[in-house]
C-alpha cells in the first residue's frame, strides 16, 4: 500500500492494510510514551516532554497520556501549556488528581480565584491524603477563609479551621465540633440513619462556609464495579473515584465475613480516565455457592456491584466452552433470528391491545428525569398509564419530585428499597400493567414529543409485530443521522421539529423495515408478544444492557417481528444511569448474549451491511438539506478529493464565502463506490447522502436539480467516478476549475522522478517512461496522450480556470495552453498575514549552548522534501552542529527522522497549530518542498507565527518569499548539497524574543 493512497472510486482501503497501519500507530504511541517517561526519570526534561507530547498527538489526545503530559509540564514550569489539558480532564471526569493539579497550576500562575473555586469542588466530592493538605491550606487561610474540611469513605471528617465548626446534615444540625478528625458516624443520631445515606454536609465556622462546603456525600462515595462469572470462579473489581487509595470491603452473600479488596487489577483496560480498580477472585472449588444459589455482591454501603447478583444459570452458561452456548441456531440472510419451527403463528395472537402503559425506570440524573417526565406527561393521552419505578434513587430531589407526581395522580409510582437495576425495575413495572395492554419501555434520559405513543402503537398493530423502536440520536441500529456512531443530543427545543421531520417523511414513504433486535431506550412491545415471551430475564444481565436483545431474540423464535418506527424520533442522552460504568457492563453482557445466541454479533453486522434503512435515512437527510436550501438563492457544487489537507481547507473557505453570498455550498467527495455529499454547515450533517455510481446517477442528478445548482466548481476530481465529470452538462450549468496541484498534466501529481527528485517536467516521452514504473496516483485507465487530451478539453470548456499563484498558472499553461488567461486568486492574503512588523534577529549565531531551532510544518511527504530533511538531520547529527530540526506534523518516515535527531511532534489541527509553533520556540521556518507547490498553507502559518522562512527557489512558496522580501525569508537553490544547506542555517541569527 502506497503512502500516497487516497480512497476513491474503485480504490478500496483493505482491512488488512488498515489493521497494519493501526498496529504501527499503536506501537509508535507506546514507544513515544515509554521514551517520554524514561527520559523524565533520567532527568532529561526537554526530551521527556517532547516524547510525551508526541505520544499525545499520535493518540489523538488520549486522556491518560494528556494527564501524564500535563503533570510533566507542571513539573517543568510550563503552566500555560498544562492548564488547558487539565481543564478539559477536570470538566470531563471530575477526578481528584486532575482537580488538584489544576488548582495548583492556577495558584502557581497567580490565578487565586480559579484555584480556590476548583479546590472547593475537589474537597466537596473527594477525599484527600496528607500530601494534599498544604495546597488546601494555601487556598483557604491566606485568602480569608476560615479553613477547609474533607470527608473520607471511612467516615472520618477532617477539619482544619481557626475555630469551632457547626455541622448540618441535610438540614439537620449535628452540633459544633473543634478542629481535628471526627467520626461522622458518631455525630449523626440514630434516627437520622447512616451518614452515607445523606446528601449534603454543610460546614460553617462563625457563620461562614469552609472551603469544600457543602460536602456532596453521594459524590464522595460514588463507586464503579463489575462482577463476572468465569469458567473456574467469580472475578470482579471495584473502586471509589473520590478516594482511589481507599481499600474497599466487599460483602458477599453466604460468604461470611466481609472481604477486603486490596489487589490492584493487572493489565486492566478501560476507557475511563485514571481508573484504578481493585480486584477479587473467588474460585468455585473453594466456594461453590454460585453454582447452585443466586449470589449477591455488595459494597460496604450495601449497594449491589454491577453484574450482581450472579444466578446459577449464568454461572452454568459461562462454565461451558465458549463455542458451545445455546443449541438454538439459525439466522436469516438479513441478520434476523429465525423463528422456531414449533412456534405458533395463529391469528388470534395479533389482536388489538386494550390499552398502553409507559414504564420509566429512574435512578439518578435529576435534571434529565424531570425533563423526560415533563415531555411524557405533556404528550401521552389520558388513556395511557405512566408507571415510574424509583430504583432506590440516591438523589433526594428525584424522590421528592416523584412523590409529588404520584400524590397528584399523574404517575403510578413503584419504589425499590434497594437498587435492582434496569431488569428488576422493568419487571416490577410490568407487574403493574393490566393483561392485554401494549407496553412502551422508556429510559429516563429521553425526550419525546407529539403523539409519539399513538404512532408507536400503530406499528404494533401490523401482523406479527412484536416490538417497535423509534429513531434517535443514540438508538443503535436506528441512530440518526450517523448510524455507525452515537450522535450529539439536539437542543431540547429542536426535538419536536426533528420528530415532525420524521412524520412528514413517512407521509410520502413509510417502509416496513424489520430489525434484528429492538433497542431498550424506547421499545414498544405488543401485548401478544409480551404474553408469549414473558418478562425480561434478570438471571443473565443483572442491572441491564443486552436484556432487551435477549427478549427480542426469544420473541423472534416465537415468530414475532421487530420493526423500525420510521415516523417517530425520540432524543436519547445515553448511559444516563450507568455513566462511566457503561462500557465494562456492556462488554460483559454482550459476551453473555453471544454465549446464549452464537452468531449474534455476526448477524448484526450482516444487517448493517445490507442496511435496509439506508434509503430512508438518505431521504431524511435530503429533506433537511432541502429545507435549509430555502434560505438561499441557489446552490453551488464543489468537488474535492478525500485526501484532506490544503484542498479541503480551500473548499471549506470557499464554501463559507458562498454562504455569505447567499448560495448554498454542496461539497461532493468520492467514495469507493461512488460519492457522498459533505455538508459544510455545523448542525446540518448529512452522512447518508451517499450514492452508488453509476447505478444511482439518476437519483444524484435529481437531488442536484432540486437544489437549483447554478455552478459546479472542480477543486479536485481525483478518485471521482468518471461520470461526475459530466455533471455540469447534465445540469446545464457552467463549471470552474481551481488548480491545486499538477494533476492536469502529471498523473503522478508530484513531479518526482524515480530518485525522488524534481523531474524537471520533461517531454512527453520522458513522462511516459516515468509512468511505466507504475503506482500512478491518477490511474484513470487512460494513456498519457488521452489523459492530456481530456485535460485540454476540460480546461478549455471551463468557464474559468483559477490558479492560486502565478507560478502555478505559468506551469499549467506551459503544458496545456488555455484559450483564456488563467485567473490568479491567492488562497491567503499575505499582506494581512505580514501586517505586523517583520521578525527581528539578534546578533548571535548558533552555538552548542543555544542551538538554532529550525521548524518544518506539515505532512512532509517525499515531494515535500522528506529526503532533504532526513539528509540534513543526519548531517547535523554526524557533525554535531548546533542546529535542531523540529517537525510540527508528520513525515514520510517518522522513525528514520527521529533516529536522525529530528523531533517529529505528530499531526496537528489548524485550531492549535499556532500554539504548537509557539511551544517550539523556533528561530526560523523551513519550507522543504523540492517540487513546485501551487500554494503552501504551511508558509502562511509560519509567517503568522512571525518566523522568517527559508525555502527552495521553486513553486508558489518561492514566489511568495521573493515578494515578501529578505526580512521575511530567504531563497536557496534547489538541489543545494547538504553541507551547503547546513551552512545556510549556521549563518542565520537567533530570533529576538
Amino acid at each position: 500500500m502506497q503512502a500516497s493512497f487516497i480512497p476513491g472510486y474503485g480504490r478500496v482501503l483493505r482491512a488488512a492494510d488498515e489493521a497494519r497501519w493501526t498496529s504501527r500507530r499503536m506501537e509508535a504511541i507506546q514507544t513515544a510514551f515509554d521514551k517520554g517517561r524514561d527520559c523524565l526519570k533520567q532527568g532529561q526534561q526537554a526530551d521527556g516532554l517532547f516524547w510525551l507530547k508526541r505520544a499525545e498527538a499520535l493518540s489523538g489526545r488520549d486522556d491518560n497520556i494528556s494527564f501524564t503530559c500535563a503533570m510533566a509540564l507542571l513539573d517543568n514550569g510550563a503552566i500555560p501549556q498544562a492548564l488547558p489539558r487539565l481543564e478539559r480532564l477536570w470538566a470531563r471526569y471530575g477526578l481528584r488528581e486532575a482537580g488538584l493539579a489544576l488548582a495548583g497550576g492556577y495558584l502557581r500562575c497567580g490565578a487565586v480565584g480559579p484555584a480556590v473555586r476548583i479546590m472547593g469542588q475537589v474537597l466537596s466530592r473527594n477525599s484527600l491524603i496528607h500530601e494534599h493538605y498544604a495546597l488546601a491550606d494555601s487556598l483557604s487561610f491566606p485568602v480569608g477563609l476560615p479553613g477547609w474540611g474533607v470527608l473520607s469513605n471511612t467516615g472520618d471528617l477532617r477539619l482544619r479551621v481557626v475555630g469551632p465548626v457547626e455541622l448540618v446534615l441535610d438540614g439537620r444540625p449535628l452540633g459544633t465540633v473543634p478542629a481535628g478528625v471526627h467520626d461522622l458516624a458518631q455525630l449523626v443520631p440514630d434516627e437520622a440513619g447512616c451518614w452515607w445515606q445523606g446528601q449534603q454536609l454543610v460546614m460553617l465556622c462563625d457563620g461562614r462556609p469552609l472551603l469544600g462546603s457543602p460536602i456532596d456525600i453521594q459524590g464522595l462515595i460514588r463507586f464503579q464495579s463489575l462482577v463476572m462469572a468465569e469458567a473456574e470462579g467469580v472475578r470482579g473489581w471495584l473502586w471509589y473515584p473520590g478516594e482511589p487509595d481507599f481499600l474497599p470491603s466487599l460483602k458477599v452473600e453466604g460468604y461470611g465475613e466481609p472481604l477486603l479488596v486490596d489487589d490492584s487489577v493487572e493489565g486492566f483496560s478501560s476507557t475511563v480516565f485514571l481508573q484504578r480498580p481493585r480486584e477479587f477472585y473467588l474460585p468455585y472449588v473453594d466456594w461453590p455457592r454460585p453454582l447452585h444459589s443466586s449470589t449477591a455482591f455488595y459494597d460496604q454501603y450495601g449497594r449491589l456491584l454491577k453484574g450482581a447478583p450472579l444466578d446459577p444459570a449464568l454461572v452454568g452458561l459461562m462454565r461451558q466452552p465458549e463455542a458451545s452456548g445455546s443449541s438454538r441456531k439459525g439466522w436469516t440472510k438479513q441478520g434476523c433470528r429465525m423463528p422456531r419451527k414449533s412456534g405458533g403463528t395463529s391469528d388470534e395472537r395479533w389482536v388489538v391491545a386494550v390499552g398502553c402503559a409507559v414504564i420509566i425506570p429512574v435512578y439518578r440524573g435529576e435534571s434529565e428525569v424531570r425533563a423526560c417526565l415533563a415531555s411524557v406527561l405533556a404528550s401521552i393521552p389520558e388513556t395511557c398509564r405512566l408507571i415510574v419505578v424509583d430504583d432506590a434513587s440516591p438523589e433526594a430531589g428525584i424522590r421528592a419530585y416523584l412523590d409529588e407526581l404520584s400524590e397528584a395522580g399523574r404517575i403510578v409510582l413503584h419504589r425499590h428499597a434497594t437498587n435492582q437495576g434496569f431488569v428488576g425495575s422493568i419487571n416490577a413495572g410490568l407487574g403493574l400493567v393490566p393483561e392485554g395492554w401494549d407496553v412502551i419501555l422508556l429510559n429516563s434520559d429521553t425526550l419525546v414529543s407529539g403523539d409519539w405513543t399513538e404512532r408507536l402503537c400503530r406499528w404494533l398493530r401490523l401482523e406479527k409485530a412484536g416490538t417497535v423502536t423509534p429513531f434517535s440520536n443514540t438508538g443503535g441500529l436506528t441512530s440518526y443521522p450517523d448510524h455507525e456512531h452515537d450522535n450529539p443530543a439536539l437542543p431540547p427545543v429542536d426535538v419536536a421539529m426533528m420528530d415532525r421531520l420524521f412524520q412528514h417523511q413517512a407521509e410520502s414513504f413509510r417502509p416496513v423495515v424489520e430489525l434484528p433486535t429492538a433497542n431498550g431506550f424506547c421499545m414498544g412491545i405488543a401485548a401478544a408478544c409480551l404474553a408469549e415471551v414473558g418478562s425480561l430475564r434478570g438471571a443473565y444481565f443483572a442491572q441491564g444492557y443486552a436484556e432487551e436483545n435477549d427478549f427480542c431474540l426469544r420473541a423472534s423464535e416465537a415468530g414475532f417481528r421487530h420493526l423500525a418506527a420510521v415516523d417517530v424520533y425520540v432524543l436519547h442522552h445515553g448511559h444516563g444511569s450507568f455513566g462511566q460504568e457503561a462500557a465494562p457492563l456492556l462488554r460483559r453482557n454482550l459476551e453473555i448474549l453471544n454465549r446464549l445466541y452464537p452468531g449474534y454479533d455476526a448477524a448484526i453486522q450482516r444487517w448493517k451491511k445490507i442496511d435496509p434503512l439506508r434509503d430512508y435515512r438518505r431521504m431524511l437527510d435530503w429533506r433537511r438539506v432541502r429545507q435549509y436550501r430555502e434560505g438561499f438563492t441557489g446552490a453551488v457544487v464543489l468537488f474535492q478529493h478525500r485526501g484532506g489537507g490544503g484542498v479541503a481547507r480551500a473548499v471549506r473557505e470557499q464554501a463559507a464565502l458562498l454562504r455569505q453570498g447567499g448560495l448554498l455550498p454542496v461539497i461532493v467527495e468520492p467514495t469507493e463506490t461512488g460519492c457522498r455529499v459533505v455538508s459544510p454547515i455545523v448542525g446540518l450533517e448529512a452522512p447518508n447522502l451517499v450514492f452508488t455510481l453509476p447505478e444511482e446517477q439518476p437519483e444524484f442528478l435529481s437531488y442536484m436539480r432540486q437544489l437549483g445548482v447554478r455552478l459546479v466548481i472542480w477543486h479536485h476530481m481525483l478518485g471521482h467516478e468518471p461520470g461526475l465529470r459530466e455533471l455540469h452538462q447534465q445540469l446545464g450549468v457552467p463549471y470552474d476549475v481551481h488548480v491545486h496541484d499538477h494533476i492536469w498534466f502529471c498523473p503522478r501529481v508530484a513531479l518526482l522522478d524515480k530518485h525522488g527528485r524534481y523531474c524537471g517536467e520533461p517531454s512527453i516521452e520522458g513522462c511516459m517512461a516515468c509512468l511505466e514504473r507504475g503506482h500512478v496516483l491518477a490511474d484513470d485507465g487512460l494513456t498519457l496522450s488521452a489523459f492530456l487530451a481530456r485535460s485540454k478539453k476540460e480546461l478549455h470548456q471551463a468557464r474559468r480556470v483559477v490558479a492560486p499563484s502565478v507560478d502555478a498558472a505559468h506551469r499549467l499553461a506551459k503544458h496545456i495552453p488555455c484559450p483564456a488567461p488563467i485567473s490568479i486568486e491567492p488562497l491567503e492574503d499575505d499582506r494581512k498575514i505580514r501586517a505586523k512588523a517583520p521578525p527581528l534577529l539578534d546578533d548571535s549565531g548558533p552555538t552548542r549552548e543555544r542551538p538554532l531551532k529550525i521548524l518544518v510544518l506539515g505532512g512532509i511527504s517525499r515531494w515535500k522534501g522528506h529526503d532533504v530533511l532526513l539528509a540534513l538531520g543526519r548531517y547535523i547529527q554526524k557533525n554535531e552542529l548546533p542546529l535542531q530540526l523540529v517537525v510540527v506534523g508528520s513525515t514520510y518516515d517518522d522513525a528514520a527522522c527521529l533516529e536522525a535527531g529530528i523531533r517529529v511532534t505528530g499531526a496537528y489541527e489548524d485550531s492549535n497549530v499556532l500554539a504548537l509553533i509557539e511551544e517550539v520556540q523556533a528561530d526560523v521556518g523551513f519550507v522543504t518542498s523540492i517540487a513546485p507547490e501551487t500554494w503552501c498553507y504551511a508558509l502562511g502559518w509560519l509567517w503568522k507565527a512571525r518566523l522568517p522562512v527559508v525555502g527552495f527557489d521553486i513553486g508558489a512558496s518561492a514566489e511568495r518569499i521573493r515578494k515578501a522580501g529578505p526580512a521575511w525569508g530567504q531563497l536557496i537553490p534547489l538541489g543545494l548539497p547538504v553541507d551547503q544547506l547546513a551552512d545556510v542555517f549556521m549563518a542565520i541569527q537567533h530570533l529576538r524574543r
